[in-house]
């Protein structure tokens, strides 16, 4: 799978959730949080934006994992630590 930077945006949702609350992400909330990050964003039109598919896709490669709410598995974090975006401190 060829992540872009929105795949990329899931993953830290979802890790940043889980370090702040202890707790895995709920499925609403995840979306919610997907849409406000992406709200100001003029590249991505709402057809694009695709959530439901995006985590679907990043759920069959192995990257998130659903155990009473989404978070990230041990492949999700390696992919995660590599974007580019993170060593920035800020998304692209």
């Amino acid at each position: 799978m060829k992540m872009d930077k929105y795949d990329l945006m899931i993953l830290d949702i979802i890790q940043s959730h889980k370090m702040d609350n202890q707790s895995h992400i709920r499925l609403s909330v995840l979306e919610r949080n997907f849409w406000k990050c992406i709200e100001a964003d003029t590249d991505l039109h709402v057809g694009q934006a695709r959530i439901g598919e995006r985590i679907t896709n990043l759920y069959l490669d192995g990257l998130i994992q659903n155990k009473d709410g989404y978070t990230l598995t041990k492949k999700g974090r390696e992919q995660l630590s590599f974007a580019p975006w993170k060593q920035e401190g800020a998304l692209v």
